[in-house]
């Protein structure tokens, strides 16, 4: 059988997934006393959702809230489960589970490995990312489950100097990566991660590695 190594959730995901339910539950649990304290505010004492639920036995009430609470920490939970990174690395392959998506990345196609702050990120031989993500887990422990499997590991990204801030004048690489940078630096400012990554994914289709700063976007060209 060959030898995997498996990185999964991070300590603090793991924290998390397991104190929602157990939070929203108690929540729940607690949440008509809650409301015994807020009807006797003047400004709520007559609330029609205050009135329905003193209408209600107590105990019961508890119960079915508590029983929601718990069911909403449960999906919130796999969520983060879903929404982690989850590696299994073996020496021929690297098997990737993200966002309920499976990758594989042969070690033939891997060119480097390195860490920036939380992120590990892995190239391809014509320097491409073929992976960007963040993970939880700690940077020594990601190291050494690499190295144990001979994968080829870099200190810091090696192509840092070859990175040049993008300005809305900087026409280097065309109309349509000018259009796609604009509208992901859109995105930043709105805060929109989802579409941010996603334009990251295009661009890198398209030949172009972008990484961040606050707002700013640095970019190179990958190798041919």
């Amino acid at each position: 059988m060959e030898n995997t190594s498996k990185i999964g959730m991070g300590f603090l995901e793991k924290l998390i997934a397991i104190l929602f339910p157990v939070v929203l539950g108690t929540i729940g649990w607690f949440l008509p006393k809650l409301l015994e304290l807020i009807k006797r505010i003047p400004v709520f004492s007559d609330s029609k959702v205050i009135e329905l639920l003193n209408s209600f036995n107590p105990f019961w009430v508890s119960i079915t809230l508590m029983f929601v609470g718990g069911v909403i920490g449960i999906l919130l939970s796999l969520t983060i489960y879903s929404e982690a990174l989850k590696m299994s690395v073996n020496n021929k392959e690297i098997m990737i589970n993200k966002d309920d998506k499976e990758k594989r990345i042969r070690k033939s196609e891997v060119k480097e490995i390195f860490m920036e702050d939380n992120t590990v990120v892995i190239t391809g031989n014509k320097s491409q990312e073929l992976l960007s993500e963040k993970t939880d887990i700690k940077r020594n422990k990601i190291q050494e489950i690499f190295l144990y499997h001979h994968y080829p590991w870099s200190e810091q990204d090696p192509y840092v100097d070859e990175f040049a801030l993008w300005t809305l004048e900087d026409n280097t690489f065309g109309e349509k990566i000018n259009a796609i940078l604009y509208e992901r630096r859109n995105a930043i400012r709105e805060g929109d991660k989802k579409k941010t990554k996603n334009l990251k994914t295009d661009l890198n289709e398209l030949g172009i590695v972008v990484k961040d700063q606050n707002e700013d976007q640095y970019i190179r060209k990958v190798q041919d």
